[in-house]
């Protein structure tokens, strides 16, 4: 079951009510309660509604946190193999006529949702309980009633345990008076500005054929040499290497099929290595990404995890300009080499990865699937002093030629048991190919 996010939307409900049809009331826990019926006209009914409210707001901050954002849920009219639902119509101020004298006065926040149950008429509810939170009071009950299977005692702590709510136990209240008494912090406010932008390569096959075209038919001028044609005719011997050597041939000339066999070798390569090659180029020709996180409160920010996720982009390292020169990426179509070589010649490919860092450097970076990730954590997070990143991180790329990135952010805090979340766009600069990056590349030297 999937507890990461409280079933306030569409969705998520009907994700949750799935579950409950699948496994039934096993499903059952201190963060959700599950009832196939409750008869709204009954006041026996109606005070388990008021029961489970007490227990879900006398639970500890650390432990509701872990499932629907610190939510407990009561779920009414459904059950394993169906959703037979209540009577359609149900609102809150019906409910809070009946269980307000258990809560109030300072008594719990909770919110009722709903979903289409199985039949007609019927709908299926949902009792949203506030995340308790460092400060808030011990949540008593209000008012007395004696049932059948309920009975609620003026004055009584209610706890919600692993699939029941029952009374506290002392060393239960004694956690609770020790939430009580710690001082609740202020939401924190966080400002979160990209500089940079984001570069989209031109990886078209038309760039790519322009390139290898023109550079195989610049060797072929260079090494099809008219002598070894005319040695090519003279037989098999003398079109073969030893005939070169034999009469004094440049060994550097190629017979027509070596030629073709070698530059195919060459075109293989760089095809393999072209979109990494490009990135490179990038990497030392454009401007990497600058983030910067800045803190609102007027108090310090503590243990601060923040994580970027720039959805259809990837990132690639910075890099020197004298490393990306052409004599350094592109290796020559015919290499020069002994003859009795037999090898390619080719020089091992730069593999680009994740360069080192600074153990103490907070933001790492990786790609991973279609997005690029990245996570910042500071040790603490100054008022009025953003924190940034140098800027020489890395570059963003955008998979698709479109004008903007859409991303995520997390954030969380020490002290603050919930996540903060936020969304960013990223403009994508005009689209480059291999001429425009080194045209960029001179201009930077300039």
């Amino acid at each position: 079951m999937d507890t990461s996010r409280p079933p306030h939307g569409e969705r998520q409900r009907k994700a949750l009510l799935a579950e409950i049809v699948a496994g039934g009331d096993t499903a059952e826990k201190h963060y959700l309660e599950i009832k196939r019926q409750l008869d709204f006209s009954s006041k026996e009914e109606t005070t388990k509604i008021a029961k489970f409210i007490l227990g879900a707001a006398n639970r500890l901050p650390a432990t509701a946190e872990r499932h629907y954002g610190g939510h407990a849920v009561m779920v009414i009219g459904a059950e394993q193999g169906g959703l037979p639902g209540v009577p359609a119509g149900t609102e809150v101020l019906d409910i809070e006529q009946k269980i307000n004298k258990f809560l109030l006065p300072g008594g719990p926040q909770w919110e009722l949702e709903r979903a289409p149950a199985d039949t007609p008429g019927q709908e299926v509810l949902f009792i949203l309980v506030d995340p308790p939170q460092d400060g808030d009071p011990i949540y008593l009950c209000r008012a007395n009633f004696q049932g059948s299977k309920v009975n609620l005692s003026n004055g009584d702590i209610y706890v919600r345990a692993q699939g029941q709510t029952r009374k506290a136990t002392a060393p239960e209240i004694d956690d609770l008076m020790t939430r009580a008494g710690k001082k609740s912090l202020p939401v924190p406010e966080l400002t979160v500005t990209l500089e940079g932008g984001a570069h989209h390569l031109d990886l078209t096959p038309e760039r790519l054929n322009q390139f290898i075209v023109s550079n195989v038919e610049k060797a072929r001028t260079e090494h099809l040499s008219p002598t070894t044609s005319a040695a090519a005719q003279g037989g098999p011997l003398l079109a073969g290497l030893n005939a070169q050597i034999l009469l004094g041939l440049d060994p550097s000339s190629l017979s027509p099929e070596a030629f073709e066999r070698q530059a195919l070798e060459w075109e293989n390569q760089i095809r393999a290595e072209w979109q990494e090659t490009l990135g490179r180029i990038a990497g030392a020709a454009l401007p990497g990404l600058v983030i910067e996180l800045g803190n609102r409160q007027s108090t310090f920010l503590e243990a601060v995890r923040f994580d970027l996720r720039l959805k259809e982009a990837y990132g690639v390292n910075t890099e020197d300009a004298d490393d990306v020169t052409p004599k350094k990426l592109f290796p020559p179509v015919i290499v020069k080499r002994s003859p009795f070589d037999h090898g390619l010649g080719f020089s091992p490919s730069h593999h680009n990865s994740i360069s080192s860092t600074l153990s103490r450097y907070p933001l790492k970076w990786k790609n991973v699937g279609e997005n690029l990730h990245i996570t910042i954590e500071l040790d603490q997070l100054r008022p009025g002093t953003p924190w940034a990143s140098d800027g020489d991180d890395f570059v963003v790329i955008s998979r698709h030629n479109v004008s903007t990135l859409s991303g995520t952010w997390r954030a969380t805090i020490r002290g603050h048991h919930q996540a903060f979340d936020g969304a960013v766009s990223l403009p994508v600069r005009a689209d480059h190919n291999i001429q425009t990056l080194y045209r960029q590349l001179d201009d930077k030297a300039q």
